[in-house]
């Protein structure tokens, strides 16, 4: 059965109500007003359409309609006007209008395209407005979790962190440590579903600059050859030289070169190779930038290839020496390189292990211009400070969150710091990672 909706006819012209109602009357709960004082008056009863005249004794339809969209952007509201210009037309939506029907059709057209396009414009408001109670419901749950819930964690963490410092019982000090790696196991996990949960949502904080894919894959590089070196493996790497410059978020492609470098680490055997190359690339008559990471690893079995993109898809439970993840490595990843424009393609390679590549389109501005680019060199060792924005891109989410969720890389070091097998090591790291701003820390 289809559903009866309720409709506000909005017009000084006695015959065009009559009419509307003869045509639609069965179908729609319909109220008449004859002004434009009444309209916005009677319009507090929330139908679910509303038909508004342009030309009132007492004002203007137009104006009507822009009141109306200020107190709910998802009303529907058709102009139905005689006025037949394109202007008419122009100046119906400018007021933020759903729909324009010249006052002519309403005496030409069959009443049931009328009302297939009442529907339309209506189911359509209606999705738009769950689209944004759902958005403003995973706001809510981004602030929860970034808070209440990870907030435990680090005060337990910090309590094990004090506990570990004092002479305690051999028999007691495993428990532990075991305590302490499950609790940073569950925080990591909770940081990347945060992640993971902002890309979705398309209110990531990307930042974009001209930069030089070398750059961020030197980062990741040299940040986790440490954990390359304690599982012996062979890593080579050819980055190209002159690439095309690309336009990106600095730290989310580190972020993704990190992920993509860290799972060849975890699934290739100790002694294992994993080759790291950069190269232009064209794609589908499109100029661009192609990142290779090529493992001897334990590659991807068939029945996976369709599912290593879901979140929390883990075709192995552990990496070949026991190390954890949560799943949502790749599932960020494509996320990342959709935000760019650009091809995140996973699959098994001729001789076994894995092949990832991440294609991103060469920039469109000032591509030809030397130095304008961020790490600007066959290496992209050479760093530019990056403007960060005056406040978070999603409103209610504090600074401090935001800071926490968009820097990836930084807490990248800092799981390679505890991985690292000296200090030293553990600081160069962190060095290559962050660089603070003019007005406050921020790391890259």
């Amino acid at each position: 059965m289809v559903q009866e909706l309720s409709m506000l006819i909005a017009d000084d012209e006695t015959l065009i109500r009559k009419r509307v109602r003869l045509m639609l009357g069965d179908k729609y709960r319909i109220d008449e007003v004859e002004t434009a004082s009444e309209a916005l008056t009677a319009t507090h009863k929330n139908y679910d359409v509303i038909f508004l005249d342009i030309m009132f004794p007492d004002g203007n339809g137009l104006d009507v309609c822009r009141q109306l969209k200020e107190r709910d952007e998802y009303s529907t509201i058709i102009i139905s006007s005689s006025l037949e210009s394109v202007e008419a037309w122009d100046q119906a939506f400018q007021a933020g209008a759903d729909g324009y029907l010249e006052k002519r059709e309403l005496q030409t057209l069959d009443p049931r395209k009328i009302d297939i396009m009442i529907r339309n414009l209506v189911e359509n408001n209606l999705l738009r407005r769950k689209a944004q109670d759902d958005n403003q419901r995973q706001k809510e749950l981004l602030q929860i979790l970034s808070h209440d819930v990870r907030a435990p964690f680090q005060a337990l963490l910090g309590t094990i962190d004090i506990l570990l410092k004092k002479s305690i019982p051999d028999s007691v000090l495993q428990d532990m440590e075991n305590l302490h790696q499950t609790a940073r196991d569950q925080l990591d996990f909770m940081n990347s579903l945060l992640e993971l949960l902002r890309l979705e949502s398309g209110d990531s904080g990307i930042r974009c600059a001209i930069l030089d894919l070398n750059l961020p894959v030197n980062q990741a590089l040299q940040a986790l050859k440490v954990l390359g070196n304690a599982k012996e493996i062979s890593l080579q790497i050819r980055l190209g030289e002159d690439l095309p410059h690309i336009t990106g978020d600095l730290g989310r492609i580190c972020q993704l070169c990190g992920n993509l470098l860290g799972n060849a680490i975890k699934f290739t055997p100790r002694g294992g190779s994993i080759i790291v190359s950069t190269h232009s690339c064209p794609r589908h008559g499109v100029p661009g930038v192609e990142l290779s990471v090529v493992d001897s690893g334990v590659g991807i079995k068939d029945q996976y290839r369709q599912e290593i993109f879901n979140r929390f898809f883990r075709g192995r439970q552990r990496g070949t020496e026991g190390e954890k993840g949560a799943g949502l490595g790749l599932s960020i990843c494509r996320e990342i390189v959709n935000r760019h424009g650009g091809i995140l393609e996973i699959d098994r390679g001729a001789d076994g292990g894995t092949v990832a590549m991440a294609w991103f389109p060469e920039s469109d501005s000032q591509k030809d211009k030397p130095g304008t680019a961020i790490g600007n060199s066959p290496h992209g060792l050479e760093l530019q400070r990056i403007c960060r924005p005056s406040e978070s891109p999603i409103k209610g989410i504090p600074d401090l969150v935001y800071d926490s969720l968009v820097d990836a890389d930084r807490r990248m070091v800092g799981r390679t710091k505890r991985a690292a097998t000296s200090l030293n090591a553990a600081e160069r790291c962190n060095s290559c990672q962050s660089q603070p701003s003019e007005d406050r820390p921020y790391g890259l």
